[in-house]
């Protein structure tokens, strides 16, 4: 990770454009960003900034005219943001394609093979480029769907992560968040956590002689300090097991957090904020920093359903899934972090799901937050938790691993595992800060680096070749977004992230498959590259309502696979391109959402699909009551409708809305496009927040990269205790099952090596008086 620190505030550096890209290529990326953000006068400028609301504040006000006119090329050194992003996010074989295709751009005869018309690209004028772009987009070849589509969310998500006056001027604040330290209902705000002082290893590295071996020794190394290496080095040094965490990432300390998606994606996520699949086909958000996902997942503390437990048990022959030792872990784990659905003051994004579900006729339930206890009204928890309230793990299971004595180190990349010659793991080579390091680990190695890296260290490991599926069985969760825009202020960016679950797409498939419908953790890049495009002015218009949106993440859970492979360097690279029983489910989430939107009294929704237009539904008419022989109802519909059906405590909106009708014709057809289009790659925006299952627990190494209890098949003294150990998808966000298996792994462990007695009954023990 290259940092660098600006009055002491740690910042991602950014190279020049210019060590990246030649003149002809930059060229073109700038023509391509021109007519994805172009550059508007007057009567185009004046129609974006017609779509500011009434409600904007002062700051929007003095910065939204700068943003109608302004555009990616008014800014330099967005060009050199787009190199690094690049740089950072892409396997050299997916780099590569970007710049080939840029190249071809930046001559006549590449524009006219590739759009028709007489180049350079960069000489075309902007109505024309924006013409053929969207015509790639729409295209029956796969090949200008993808490049197209992820050019253009490379531009957006460029811009609006970092160019400060755009994003401001759409209404998102600049700085740390200080929604949390609101008082609520007359009440006083809870203070900040103190922050736990952590000391780092690193400071030895860096004492050692220039040159010399420098070796490292433990009883247990645990390699990753996300949710599962966090919770498994907890339970081992409660233990007593001498325990080393080492993370790739740097730990960022909650007083340097910012609250600028400039910063936070950049140094606590892979690939800086977005690890494209090899196809392009899907984007990954991975955290890769001390304390993992859990330092910057959304609160989100969900237990995995009975049906699932019951598969992997019976299916994959991992009895423990399905057996009271799994319960005991899960309400374990949910038991340290104060695991509860009270108190929750829900935001509106989430009061509106609760809403339009409940009118739709939907299941709906509040979603557990890991908040100790504490209400954590905070909206920007994904780009690190200022408040302490989260209890992520570095507040609570690396907190506990530091009190019992373990230690730990930050930067450090592991290359691969070292074995003794009867194959059993004594430890591992790593750079930390740079140098190389030798580190013994006496009793035995976890792996808990994720389910990107975890596969591809142990494929690094050249002792595990024969073990074949390793990295095999991978699954992301595929998602999409559904976004309602209303006619009052939602704030997306303000309180709880993900507070709502509507469980109504969830056994779309009778076995079990089906979807999420979730509210995003919202920021502008986030949107803006999720958002629905049919044109720049009309994209630069919606960005200026975002701050009356809230948008809906459709969470397919995947019954087919990708894997996890390594590139010419030993990187890990996704190999992942959603099937077509998963986009059929995923479509139903979708349509599923909108209903939700349209309940809730959206004025217009938008998908995510590139050849849909946003319905406008601000012209539809509230449902008509069923017809009866009784009397007409005695309250309008509208009023009747809204207190009965807000029956989630501690939801709220600003203003009671009015339900739109489901059966509107106008409303149907859309549906039917929605459906037409489909949800297949490069037609409609997918991501992935969660990884899972590429190295599984199995019964035998046929199916499985894992034994039952976490031990890899062809190898001693080596476990995996991470997400990655899940047999499935988890269909539900996967913290919990995460934690809870890594404890499971851990037992395992501690069993195997002699240490399952706690530390204060072994001092209890002690103090016992004797005859």
């Amino acid at each position: 990770m290259s940092v660098s620190t600006q009055e002491t505030i740690p910042m991602p550096k950014v190279i020049k454009a210019e060590e990246y890209w030649n003149e002809a290529q930059r060229e073109a990326f700038l023509a391509f960003a021109d007519a994805i953000i172009p550059e508007l006068d007057g009567a185009e400028a004046a129609d974006v900034l017609s779509h500011l609301p009434a409600e904007a504040t002062d700051r929007q006000r003095e910065l939204a005219p700068r943003f109608a006119k302004e555009g990616f090329r008014s800014t330099p050194r967005l060009l050199d943001c787009a190199a690094q992003q690049i740089k950072a996010s892409s396997s050299s074989k997916v780099a590569g394609d970007i710049n080939l295709f840029l190249t071809l751009l930046s001559t006549r005869p590449g524009t006219m093979a590739l759009s028709g018309y007489v180049g350079p690209f960069a000489q075309l004028d902007r109505a024309t480029r924006e013409k053929i772009i969207f015509g790639w987009i729409t295209s029956r070849l796969t090949l200008f769907r993808k490049a197209a589509s992820g050019l253009k969310g490379i531009v957006l998500l460029v811009y609006y992560r970092n160019h400060q006056p755009a994003w401001e001027a759409i209404g998102y604040p600049d700085g740390r968040p200080d929604d949390w330290t609101r008082p609520i209902q007359g009440g006083e705000a809870a203070p900040a956590a103190a922050v736990y002082d952590y000391k780092f290893e690193n400071e030895k590295i860096a004492t050692q002689p220039s040159g010399s071996e420098i070796i490292v020794d433990t009883e247990v190394l645990v390699i990753g300090s996300g949710s599962g290496g966090g919770v498994a080095a907890s339970y081992l040094a409660q233990r007593g097991v001498r325990t080393l965490v080492v993370d790739k990432g740097i730990y960022l300390h909650p007083d340097k957090v910012v609250g600028r998606e400039d910063q936070s994606y950049g140094l606590l996520y892979e690939g800086e904020g977005i690890l494209p699949s090899e196809d392009g086909s899907i984007s990954i958000l991975a955290g890769s920093t001390f304390g993992g996902g859990s330092l910057i997942n959304w609160s989100a503390s969900l237990k995995p359903r009975h049906f699932v437990r019951k598969t992997w048990a019976d299916k994959y022959g991992v009895p423990y899934y399905n057996s009271p030792y799994f319960t005991s872990d899960l309400n374990a784990v949910c038991t340290r972090m104060g695991v509860a659905v009270a108190p929750i003051r829900h935001n509106v994004g989430n009061s509106l799901l609760a809403l339009g579900a409940q009118r739709a006729g939907h299941p709906v339930e509040p979603v557990p937050q890991n908040s100790g206890g504490h209400i954590h009204y905070c909206g920007k928890c994904q780009l690190g938790c200022v408040s302490g309230h989260k209890q992520g793990g570095v507040v609570s299971w690396l907190k506990d691993a530091a009190e019992a004595g373990a230690a730990f180190m930050t930067n450090c990349y592991v290359e691969r595992i070292l074995f003794d010659r009867n194959k059993r793991a004594v430890g591992a080579l790593a750079v930390v800060d740079g140098r190389k390091v030798k580190i013994l680990a006496a009793k035995g190695v976890v792996v808990s680096s994720g389910s990107i890296q975890t596969p591809a260290l142990l494929l690094r490991s050249p002792e595990l070749k024969t073990n074949k599926m390793i990295g095999q069985t991978l699954r992301l969760h595929p998602a999409t977004v559904v976004t309602g825009y209303y006619n009052f202020p939602v704030k997306p960016w303000e309180g709880g992230l993900l507070t709502i679950v509507d469980n109504s797409a969830e056994m779309v498939d009778p076995a079990g498959w089906g979807c999420k419908i979730e509210v995003i953790a919202s920021s502008p890049s986030v949107h803006a590259a999720f958002q629905n495009f049919s044109s720049s002015k009309e994209h630069k218009a919606r960005m200026l309502q975002y701050s009356h949106s809230y948008t809906m993440v459709i969470i397919c859970r995947d019954r087919d696979s990708g894997r996890i492979v390594l590139d010419e360097k030993g990187q890990a690279r996704i190999d992942y391109t959603i099937s077509s029983f998963d986009q059929r489910t995923l479509l139903q989430g979708i349509l599923r959402g909108a209903d939700a939107h349209l309940m809730a009294g959206a004025e217009a929704i938008a998908t995510a699909q590139a050849t849909v237009p946003i319905f406008s539904a601000s012209s539809l008419n509230a449902p008509k009551p069923a017809k009866s022989n009784g009397p007409a109802p005695a309250v309008p519909v509208s009023d009747s409708i809204y207190t009965e059906t807000t029956q989630v405590p501690a939801t709220w909106t600003p203003v009671e809305t009015v339900p739109r009708d489901l059966n509107d014709p106008g409303y149907k057809e859309w549906q039917k496009k929605v459906i037409a289009v489909g949800t297949k790659p490069y037609a409609i925006s997918i991501g992935s927040a969660h990884q899972m299952a590429s190295c599984r627990m199995g019964r035998d190494p046929n199916i499985s990269a894992l034994d039952p209890e976490g031990r890899v098949w062809g190898a001693k003294n080596l476990w995996v205790a991470d997400a990655s150990a899940m047999c499935e998808s988890s269909g539900v966000n996967p913290m919990i099952t995460t934690m809870a298996t890594a404890r499971g792994v851990a037992r395992n462990v501690a069993r195997d090596i002699g240490a399952v007695t706690p530390l204060h009954l072994q001092q209890s023990a002690g103090h016992q008086a004797h005859l």
